[in-house]
């Protein structure tokens, strides 16, 4: 398995007990793919320009995950420094291939608790392998999520078949290693206090998660795909 893992803060107790707990979920984490090569990084600071409302994800982003590319056609300017540096050899002017292809990364606020530290590093595991193993159907999520800010469709994250799953998949995974107690603690928690309106909506639907049944992502794509088109919007197709 091509998984590297940095936690910081480095050589401290704080850093070995996140690698630590990350190697936990890679452990009980299901079919994961043995490439390409993934760099998992676990911050010990929250990244601003990731929580910044305008530009970023919004304030009550926890991590993310995305496909790593060649210098030039990668967005590395959005990225922390010390994240960079890890795919390139020396950057800006290196553009040979990156040394990783693909990176999750947690803020330090979202390592703090150990169930949200699970969640939210098993949801962009999920993420990973939704690339790897299923990009069309990758693709068209994608496609969703600019056609909600472009058409003002009305879609919250959680509406995206993608974030569905990953949210199963993270619910049931911190249940297997932290008990249905401790996680029902923690969802609760962060519905009596969210962040935001978003995030209290997250929440609510996390909760209401049964994480028994299966989740058919391709199936689930496909009739999103077709409620966007029932809605008159002249879009492409492109669900694999």
């Amino acid at each position: 398995m091509s998984v590297i893992i940095e936690a910081r803060p480095l050589y401290s107790t704080t850093g070995e007990a996140r690698a630590a707990a990350a190697r936990t979920v890679l452990a009980v984490f299901p079919g994961l793919p043995t490439t390409p090569r993934l760099l998992c990084f676990f911050d010990d600071e929250d990244w601003p320009l990731f929580k910044d409302e305008g530009f970023g994800l919004g304030k009550a982003n926890r991590g993310l995950s995305a496909a790593v590319k060649k210098c030039s056609t990668w967005p590395w300017r959005d990225w922390p420094p010390h994240v960079v540096e890890k795919f390139y050899a020396a950057y800006p002017s290196d553009d040979r291939e990156p040394k990783f292809d693909f990176v999750t990364y947690l803020h330090n606020s979202s390592c703090e608790i150990p169930v949200g530290l699970t969640m939210t590093y098993t949801h962009e595991l999920q993420h990973f392998v939704q690339y790897t193993n299923m990009r069309g159907v990758w693709k068209a999520n994608e496609r969703f999520k600019n056609w909600s800010r472009d058409f003002e469709t009305g879609l919250f994250s959680h509406d995206l078949p993608i974030e569905q799953e990953a949210r199963i998949v993270a619910k049931r995974i911190a249940i297997q290693i932290h008990g249905p107690v401790a996680v029902s603690r923690y969802i609760e928690d962060n519905i009596a206090d969210p962040v935001d309106e978003l995030d209290f909506k997250n929440w609510e639907f996390v909760n209401g998660l049964d994480v028994s049944k299966p989740y058919d992502l391709k199936l689930q794509t496909k009739l999103l795909d077709e409620q966007l088109h029932s809605r008159n919007l002249k879009l492409k197709r492109d669900v694999c």
